[in-house]
Parts: structure tokens; sequence; C-alpha cells
């Protein structure tokens, strides 16, 4: 099960983004997803291993689902 540096480092990868990302609603996007996995990784070990990993998968989904708009529109301007 991911301890919380691993979920430490996804809000870091969030916060990566958001330094490179030119477009500001991309960049208020990926810090709400930033402060969610900060929130999670904060309170992991509250949570019930079943209800961790589908939060879990569900952020990582909503991020790599992001990530790939923004290059998406990135890539016709």
């Amino acid at each position: 099960m991911p301890g919380q540096a691993e979920l430490f480092r996804h809000a870091a990868e969030c916060e990566h983004l958001m330094d490179i990302a030119s477009d500001p609603v991309t960049k208020r996007m990926l810090e709400k997803m930033r402060d969610l996995w900060v929130a999670l990784a904060n309170e992991h070990k509250r949570m019930p291993a079943g209800q961790l990993i589908q939060k879990i998968e569900d952020l990582s989904k909503t991020q790599s689902d992001l990530v790939r708009a923004a290059w998406l529109t990135a890539e016709r301007e």
C-alpha cells in the first residue's frame, strides 16, 4: 500500500507541472490536485485501505486526464 511519501511525490509532481504550465486554468486545476494529494497524504493513516486505494486511483486518473488535456491544448496553440 502506498505510503505518505509516495502521496507527497504526487503532490510534488503537480507542483512541477504548475511551474511549466502556461494556461492559468490548468495551473489552478493542478494547484487543486496538489492540495488533494497533500490532504490525502495527511489523512492516509486514518483511512481504511480500500478507501485509500480508491482515492489514489481516482486522483491518479484525474491527474492523468488533466495532464493529457493540457498537453493537447498546448499542442494546438
